[in-house]
């Protein structure tokens, strides 16, 4: 299935469309400002503000060997995109036949499909089996009787080093447990969550029960360790809580664990689906010489995650 078989006219577009184009995966706060600029071009023009968002990154296409692990699931980006104003998103499959599009294939098949008069991208952007630039797409735009603006990448200070915001700087970040710099990159705070199932019940027994929750292996993780977070359960309800990242290297099993301990929690969750917003790194995940001296760990953990949570307001649904 090619490109125009994918993007159906637009009902109530007569007026146009002001569209962009990526996979913008994680919606962080460079694809907040692009979206938004989509939406004040599109009302100031009477367009309909459109995104067309590729399932997966082209570059996993192209190179079968570059496959990266996802900030967030298809859902969850579409609702993010729709939270910025846009009126319609279109999922699109970079499949062969859009690979070998050139860019100008590619922009006059939007133009003749959905009535685009408008595109926005971002100043780094290329498009097109061609790998135009902006000067490029701009020449085609004029020769062709649509309009391009361009967004500039959004930078934001680290440690008082201007970094450009991306999702592969957000990958790094999780990558590091800097779950801080990530929710400043992305504008909110990283979330992670999976349907309860039963686990080997050890963090029970230590006296701090978990619920284990399954993860998509097709997202990222933040790294092994602790982190302060907030769980979000099936109910709407937003608790304080301590989740555990990692392959329990004080057992020999050492098998992967995703877990949240809720304080003063004994509902049963088994079956349903939780997940946590990451708020702050507290430890690696280290081995143990003893289960004691495990337990004494959590017990700190534990301290440590409540003195956090006594400088924030509770969460409301």
């Amino acid at each position: 299935m090619g490109l125009q078989e994918q993007i159906a006219p637009i009902d109530d577009a007569d007026g146009g469309t002001c569209i962009t184009v990526g996979t913008f995966d994680g919606v962080h706060n460079g694809h907040q400002a692009l979206l938004r600029r989509v939406v004040e071009v599109a009302e100031q023009y009477d367009n309909q503000s459109v995104a067309l968002s590729f399932r997966r990154p082209p570059r996993s296409v192209i190179d079968p060997t570059r496959q990266t692990k996802q900030l967030y699931g298809t859902k969850t980006r579409v609702s993010f995109i729709q939270e910025q104003g846009i009126d319609t998103v279109r999922l699109i499959d970079f499949d062969d036949e859009i690979r070998v599009m050139s860019a100008e294939a590619f922009l006059t098949t939007l133009q003749n499909s959905l009535g685009m008069t408008h595109l926005v991208i971002g100043e780094r952007a290329v498009l097109g089996h061609d790998l135009l630039n902006i000067e490029q797409l701009d020449e085609i735009a004029r020769r062709n009787g649509f309009r391009l603006q361009t967004v500039p990448p959004v930078r934001q200070s680290d440690d008082g080093t201007d970094i450009v915001v991306s999702s592969s700087t957000i990958r790094a970040a999780l990558a590091q447990g800097d779950v801080k710099r990530t929710a400043a990159m992305l504008g909110r705070l990283y979330e992670r969550g999976g349907k309860v199932t039963h686990g080997a019940a050890r963090a029970r027994e230590m006296g701090v029960p978990t619920a284990n929750m399954k993860s998509s292996p097709d997202l990222v993780m933040p790294a092994h360790g602790i982190y302060a977070t907030w769980a979000k359960l099936p109910d709407g309800r937003i608790l304080p809580s301590g989740t555990y990242i990692g392959d329990n290297p004080t057992f020999e099993r050492g098998q992967f664990s995703f877990e949240v301990h809720i304080s003063d929690f004994d509902e049963v969750l088994y079956g349903q689906y939780v997940s946590v917003e990451f708020i702050d790194f507290i430890r690696p995940d280290e081995a143990f010489e003893t289960v004691e001296e495990l337990e004494q760990q959590i017990q700190l953990d534990v301290q440590r995650i409540n003195r956090i949570f006594e400088s924030l307001p509770p969460r409301t649904t």
